[in-house]
């Protein structure tokens, strides 16, 4: 692998892709829950920046067990992204868009349910959890689908036991995916599958530091391969879920010459009708 090649495709890749979400936050400017679009692009915002973060743990500070772990949350998310916004439209993306952020309030409560002494901070958040729990909940009854499902959707839903299962394949799924199936779902090499796999296994926790093997490699061509085609996913699903809006118009055009060279262009053309 040409490393230099690397390095300028992520570049341009990564002007691109800040290019498109920049547009996007234009016009998605809030991201309030009931807005999966501007929710959404106020998530994958936050995920470019740890591209960046990535690149530099792995290239300058040599810390591979810390970038290794910001891989796998960016493996997560891109897998949560196509899972919920990707592969289901209308009110099945509604549904698990809710139930997600829903799983996440409901998360929260649970972990701060039997904490003692609290600072002010934590019950705000706490009571703020609670208020977006009950909200949530409210607009998914709302849905058509929940009233046509409400009975198996309430096995799957339940706020007084901190439960909700948004990785349901069907609604009778109580157990729901595991990130294993997700991952699978990227179509990516099984390969790059069962890396994620592995260190899905200890990210959480103090795992990494205690291997000696993934959590030390230093396969630099390797990881900076798996970045480029997570980042690769990433604008070609901003392409498939924003497809009304244009990013080949005058004004992105005319930025992205400000800030590439003429090869540099040329480079982003190809790597843009390969992305789409």
């Amino acid at each position: 692998m040409n490393n230099r090649r690397t390095d300028t495709e992520f570049n341009v890749m990564m002007i691109f892709a800040n290019e498109m979400i920049s547009q996007l936050k234009v016009k998605y400017s809030t991201s309030s829950i009931d807005n999966w679009k501007g929710y959404l692009v106020q998530r994958l915002s936050l995920m470019l920046q740890s591209y960046q973060t990535f690149s530099q743990l792995l290239l300058q500070n040599k810390d591979f067990i810390t970038a290794n772990s910001i891989l796998r949350m960016l493996a997560d998310n891109l897998a949560i992204t196509k899972f919920i916004y990707v592969d289901y439209d209308e009110e099945m993306r509604l549904l698990r868009h809710y139930m997600f952020l829903l799983d996440g309030s409901l998360t929260f409560i649970k972990l701060t349910d039997s904490m003692e002494d609290v600072g002010d901070i934590i019950k705000e958040a706490r009571e703020r959890s609670n208020d977006e729990a009950q909200y949530i909940k409210g607009q998914i009854t709302k849905l058509q689908l929940y009233k046509d499902n409400s009975d198996a959707l309430d096995k799957l839903i339940n706020i007084d036991k901190r439960v909700c299962n948004w990785k349901f394949r069907d609604f009778s799924d109580k157990k729901g995916l595991h990130f294993s199936e997700l991952y699978k779902k990227l179509d990516i090499a099984p390969n790059i599958v069962a890396y994620l796999e592995y260190l899905s296994q200890f990210a959480h926790g103090l795992g990494l530091y205690s291997l000696g093997t993934v959590a030390s490699i230093q396969n630099v061509p390797f990881l900076l391969e798996m970045r480029d085609l997570l980042l690769g996913l990433l604008i070609n699903y901003v392409y498939r879920l924003f497809s009304e809006h244009s990013y080949n118009n005058d004004n992105v055009m005319e930025s992205l010459r400000t800030k590439l060279s003429h090869s540099e262009m040329e480079l982003f053309m190809e790597i843009a009708n390969k992305t789409k």
